[in-house]
């Protein structure tokens, strides 16, 4: 995915060489990167920047990540930027908390690039469609008041009557909405799951595996059902199984984490992805998840 807005983030560590790090990864895909080596001066640039995202470390001294979180998510200006935790592999506990304050999600340290990409790409991407919903609230709105029913006064833009336009508007902004009530509930799942990995009884075992059967079933609601028949009129060579894998790219999962899901290997994975490469006809350095991300249907 090329980003065309520079959306702004920002990168709270007090290790230079770890902001130096993420800022060389991130600026692959254009983001704008401002840094803070503080929570103080973090809390600061807050206020005179509005920032699309937050990479915030968890230990630092004299103010921890957790202290900075729990500060951003009291003040009604800065509640709605999404937190991302950097976190030691080790510290379980940090990742529990982080979500109970919170952050919307973690990467473990030392982070990969893909990691990393994946999870600030999702979480711009929900930003995006929040403000693709926000906007069709607002023409769904003006055109229940009659702006649309003339289409001279929609600026010419040929959508017929009003009656049809605010049809279509209601059936994207449903699409827009069913699409993030599943990111949601994802979210929320998975930090239920994160809990509950800490606690290694029988119990949490058999919890852990309700969790995962109920986050693949997100896959098989309405809207996806039609991502993916939409994808298979595009590409009829895709079996189940490869629409299955596009629903959870899609979602920028990471290999490792798919190989959870549908208990395989990571390497599994790797090799199914270069085979619907094929199957997508995609170029050789196009990204399967930009080009499932994006795909309109």
């Amino acid at each position: 995915m090329e980003i065309q807005e520079k959306y702004k983030i920002l990168i709270v560590d007090d290790i230079p060489k770890n902001i130096e790090l993420a800022a060389n990864i991130l600026s692959t895909k254009n983001y704008n990167i401002t840094f803070a080596i503080s929570g103080q001066a973090a809390l600061k640039k807050v206020k005179l920047i509005d920032f699309d995202l937050i990479l915030l470390d968890v230990m630092m001294p004299e103010m921890d990540g957790f202290e900075v979180c729990e500060k951003l998510k009291s003040d009604p200006s800065t509640q709605n930027i999404p937190v991302i935790f950097l976190t030691a592999k080790t510290e379980t506990e940090n990742v529990v908390k982080g979500f109970e304050l919170g952050a919307v999600d973690y990467v473990t340290k030392p982070f990969s690039t893909d990691e990393l990409l994946a999870r600030v790409n999702t979480h711009v991407g929900i930003k995006s469609k929040l403000e693709e919903k926000e906007r069709l609230e607002t023409q769904l709105a003006e055109a229940i008041a009659g702006k649309y029913n003339n289409p001279e006064k929609s600026g010419g833009e040929g959508f017929g009557d009003g009656e049809e336009f605010v049809k279509s508007l209601k059936d994207e902004l449903e699409k827009k909405k069913m699409e993030l009530d599943n990111v949601a509930l994802f979210y929320d799942l998975r930090g239920q799951m994160d809990k509950l990995i800490v606690d290694r009884s029988p119990v949490a075992r058999m919890e852990i595996k309700q969790i995962k059967d109920m986050i693949s079933n997100l896959f098989i609601d309405k809207s996806n059902r039609e991502f993916q028949r939409a994808l298979k009129l595009r590409s009829p060579k895709l079996t189940f199984d490869d629409l299955r894998l596009c629903s959870y790219l899609k979602q920028r999962f990471l290999n490792v984490e798919i190989a959870e899901f549908l208990e395989t290997s990571p390497e599994a994975i790797y090799t199914r992805k270069s085979r619907l490469r094929q199957k997508l006809d995609l170029d050789k350095d196009q990204d399967i998840s930009d080009f499932l991300s994006n795909f309109e249907f």
